[in-house]
């Protein structure tokens, strides 16, 4: 009971003590769980910086290339590029676009590679950094939605928000930064906008608003389903701030004219209107409908409306399960990893159908439960109203203040607040004389009718929990005494409850499963189709809502059984063994990310009908020189799906390089078969049948690969870049011919035909050289001017411009050239050769030598350099050490026909005449009709049978 007559100075002052300790207090329990958070995140994917770039990052067989092959993160490419091509590289309002505007994604991987280039460790430690950032992110936001009030909660979804394994596609892919800070930028505009909501002053409103809608642009730019956080802004005020149904008239009537909703009414328009700007602006980037692969969803192209109607209605149900148990998880669902649901009686319809009962009976009692508070609010609002209009003469006009009449008796007010900014509840005077009746302050922060409790014992429930009812009342108990005389005026309470207003079960529920289905959206391929079925990456921003709805659920199941401590120690083992769990799949599923191979592996248990996995896997086995066990992948692969024509295409190239012309010609031609315009594939089949001596089947393939149209084409840099490369090879093909007319013309097309990112110094240099065969010196030097001029240090052309200087007694120029090329790349073979070469020719023997000398240093397996220093050394009359090196050719090119010929006369010179007869021998073995072998072998024999003879007669 309180006192009769009660300090109120003294209880202010020491309730302000108290509760600057108690704000100390929560202050050290809050960043000692943002550092538990932070450190448990960052132990989970610390494994992850020693990842390489994979998949998507580091592809080079697809389109698909955001890294290694993406032109728009080097420094040479200029920044506006970011802004007006696609996250692949390609012009956004190009028909080969794939239609990802992400342009803060780019700048960032940019910003990376100006830092340290493409080491994958710079990358991978960003994405972690960006993942720790959001993880914190979000436990303030559950923080600030609960007025910090309920911290199990918070640290239940911190935690599996912190460990669940389907972020780790996000994370430890270097492509997944465009998910992670898509939800960085997610959580601030959520962020801003319940501070927005929370504010009184307009220009606080204005400014959080603003904030809200900055935010909500930067995540739209980091990935597309980032503008749907505008969505989320304002389902959170209608429903749970405001609790608004029924959808009819008069409420909307309310939100637009009554001046307690002005703030709802600013934000829900500037919010709607900045929606639709946005997504203006995103649909009219795009001139051309982005096009996908069957085989990335293969359900949109079914011609079946049950089967896309079952199939694509199932998706959501297997993306809620994968949240719930992810235990089989895949870098790619494609094809029929699941398989299409093609009847009604398929086991998988039963999963929906409870999946979409449940939802619709939660939604169905959401709404009961709204209207019935929404029906209370507005009685008790007419109530109020006119109980205020009957007292209003009780009312200070000058401050606006309600004043206590009689101040000689303890007067005893009871107020109702209600979290529906209605009107202010009535005073109640109590003349009796008694001096020990107290009625309670009652806040209603759950918008539930406030409930009758005990007169005579003040409550105080600063938890928001109330174990005598339940209700959830924040109730209070104060007697004023004698000298108390003002009171909070209407606006002042409005504001204290506004900053004291806990979400409800209900509405924390309703909060959550809101995060969780409207981020998800724009990927159920309801709305529109997309490039793929199911996608772990895009879970990223939805899990907010799963963990704050099984943080909830727990929490309340926690409490329903909180007297029965088993039970409830029992629930909090369970949670420890869900998140130890959730931690080991984590570690071990960055595992899997860490190589390429060990990416691919463990795709096949997950998507082994498309084949993709065994494809993939072959490409780095090729890479690795594991050739056989590369044929065996790409062999099952296509066992699989016989129509992956990037399987052929990849299976051609390893038979070509191990030279089983025949075997990669039937592999290319499969290739374009199920890819009519694949443009590698006519390029490789043009270098086959040139190296076979098929000249003019080269020339017809060359001459197909140069006329395919890029309409659609995804890679459209690519297939560019090798139509430039056909017609290079049809030019050097007249060329070799000596057809330098016909050449010319070649290579005068090529430059009609070469996009802005070409780089031309190689095909500016062969049309120098040609020029120089038409004896036509004045327009071959100024094309060779001009291939230096785009790079500098193009040794070719420094090479073939010193030729020409040569022909045109020109040496010292040549020589200067020599070496310049020589200072630019001193590890490059060629200008051994050549140098040494001209020095050779112009009788310079000893530099010859010295040149010669240094390039055997640096390649010591170079045969020409060999064969070059014998042939010096034998000039040089030295012909013990020319053997030397003869010798060491022969070991280098075991099969080569001069090499033995070579060795077997030095030999033959120096009077070792059974090794010379070896090597000509050797040397006839590989070619059986080599004139020069055969005269020296004569000669060879006739020496040795005069030796022979004149032996005998002495």
């Amino acid at each position: 009971m309180w006192p009769d007559k009660f300090n109120f100075r003294y209880f202010k002052q020491t309730k302000n003590i108290n509760n600057n300790n108690d704000d100390k207090h929560k202050n050290r329990n809050r960043l000692r769980d943002y550092i538990l958070i932070l450190l448990f995140a960052s132990l989970l994917y610390l494994n992850s910086l020693d990842a390489d770039f994979a998949y998507d990052d580091n592809f080079v067989y697809l389109p698909s290339r955001a890294i290694l092959n993406n032109q728009d993160i080097l420094s040479t490419t200029p920044w506006y590029h970011l802004f007006i091509n696609d996250f692949w590289g390609t012009p956004i309002r190009s028909s080969n676009s794939h239609g990802s505007y992400r342009p803060i994604t780019v700048v960032s991987f940019r910003l990376n590679h100006m830092i340290h280039g493409h080491t994958p460790f710079g990358f991978h430690l960003v994405n972690l950094l960006l993942h720790l950032i959001v993880t914190l992110l979000y436990q303030i936001l559950i923080e600030r939605l609960l007025n910090g009030r309920r911290r199990r909660i918070t640290l239940i979804a911190s935690m599996l928000f912190a460990s669940h394994p389907i972020h780790v596609e996000s994370v430890t892919s270097i492509v997944g930064r465009a998910d992670v800070g898509a939800a960085l930028f997610y959580l601030l505009a959520l962020y801003f906008y319940v501070k927005f909501v929370e504010s009184d002053g307009q220009r606080q409103c204005r400014k959080y608003l603003f904030y809200t809608i900055m935010m909500a642009t930067f995540s739209m730019l980091t990935k597309e389903h980032g503008i749907t956080c505008l969505l989320l802004c304002i389902i959170y005020h209608l429903f749970i701030v405001h609790h608004f149904f029924p959808f009819n008239r008069e409420n909307w009537k309310k939100i637009f004219y009554q001046s307690e909703y002005s703030q709802l009414r600013y934000g829900f328009l500037t919010i709607t209107i900045s929606l639709i700007i946005l997504i203006i602006f995103r649909l009219s980037i795009l001139r051309y409908r982005p096009t996908f692969s069957s085989a990335d969803n293969p359900i949109s192209d079914n011609p079946s409306v049950m089967v896309r109607f079952l199939t694509f209605y199932y998706l959501p149900v297997f993306n809620f399960w994968l949240l719930i148990y992810p235990r089989w998880l895949s870098f790619d669902w494609s094809m029929e990893a699941i398989p299409l649901i093609v009847s009604w009686f398929d086991f998988r319809n039963l999963f929906t159908f409870i999946f979409y009962a449940i939802v619709i009976e939660f939604v169905r009692r959401t709404l009961y439960y709204y209207s019935l508070v929404s029906s209370s609010s507005s009685s008790k609002a007419s109530e109020l109203s006119t109980t205020n209009n009957r007292k209003r003469s009780n009312q200070c006009v000058r401050c606006a203040n309600f004043q206590i009449k009689n101040r000689h008796q303890p007067t005893q007010i009871s107020f109702e607040i209600d979290n529906n900014n209605n009107d202010i509840g009535a005073i109640n005077y109590n003349h009796h004389h008694q001096q020990n009746i107290h009625q309670p302050f009652i806040f209603d922060l759950n918008n539930n009718d406030p409930q009758m409790i005990d007169q005579n014992e003040p409550i105080i429930d600063m938890n928001n929990n109330n174990s005598s009812n339940n209700n959830n009342n924040f109730v209070r108990s104060l007697p004023l005494s004698k000298h108390s005389s003002i009171i909070q005026s209407n606006e002042s309470i409005k504001h204290e409850i506004r900053r004291r207003k806990i979400l409800g079960e209900i509405d924390c529920i309703v909060l959550s499963l809101a995060m969780m289905i409207i981020p998800f959206l724009p990927a159920t391929n309801l709305f529109f189709y997309i490039g793929f079925v199911v996608a772990e990456r895009i879970l990223y921003i939805p899990s907010f809502g799963f963990c704050l709805f099984i943080a909830v659920c727990l929490e309340k199941f926690i409490q329903y059984v909180r007297q029965y401590r088993p039970i409830k120690y029992f629930l909090y083992i369970c949670y420890l063994i869900l998140i130890i769990s959730f931690s080991i799949r984590t570690i071990l599923r960055n595992i899997d990310w860490l190589t390429e191979e060990n990416l691919y592996r463990s795709g096949i248990i997950i998507n082994p009908p498309k084949g993709e996995s065994y494809g993939n896997l072959a490409n780095i086995l090729s890479e690795q020189g594991r050739n056989d066990e590369a044929e065996q992948m790409y062999r099952k692969a296509l066992q699989y799906r016989i129509n992956m024509a990037d399987v052929h295409y990849n299976l051609g190239l390893l038979l070509q390089n191990e030279k089983r012309y025949n075997e990669a010609i039937e592999s290319y031609q499969q290739a374009i078969r199920f890819r009519p315009r694949l443009a590698m594939a006519y390029l490789n089949l043009g270098v086959i049948h040139s190296r076979l001596g098929n000249q003019d089947r080269a020339k017809d393939f060359y001459e197909k690969c140069s006329q395919l149209d890029n309409y659609g084409l995804k890679d459209i840099r690519n297939h560019e870049i090798t139509r430039i490369s056909a017609l290079y090879n049809l030019g050097q093909l007249y060329f070799d011919e000596e057809n330098y007319d016909k050449s010319l013309e070649i290579y005068r097309r090529a430059l009609f035909q070469i996009p802005s990112y070409y780089q031309p110094y190689s095909l500016f240099n062969k049309i120098a050289e040609v020029y120089n065969r038409l004896n036509r010196t004045a327009d071959a030097e100024i094309w060779f001017r001009k291939s230096l001029n785009i790079k500098h240090d193009h040794i070719p052309s420094y090479l073939t411009y010193a030729r020409m200087l040569i022909k045109t007694n020109r040496t010292y120029e040549a020589e200067q050239m020599y070496r310049k090329a020589m200072l630019i790349s001193s590890n490059d073979t060629a200008i051994y050769h050549h140098y040494g070469q001209f020095k050779f020719n112009n009788g310079q023997l000893k530099d010859a030598l010295a040149i010669y000398m240094k390039g055997f240093e640096l390649f010591p397996d170079d045969c020409d350099i060999v064969i070059n220093l014998a042939n010096i050394y034998r000039e040089l009359q030295q012909p013990k050490k020319a053997e030397i090196y003869y010798k060491l050719a022969t070991k280098l090119r075991p099969n080569d026909l001069i090499t033995h010929s070579n060795l077997g006369a030095i030999y033959h010179l120096n009077g070792k005449f059974e090794l010379a007869r070896q090597s000509y021998q050797r040397a006839l073995e590989l070619k059986s009709d080599d004139n020069i072998t055969k005269i020296n072998l004569e000669r060879l024999e006739r020496i040795i049978q005069n030796s022979q003879s004149a032996a005998k007669s002495i």
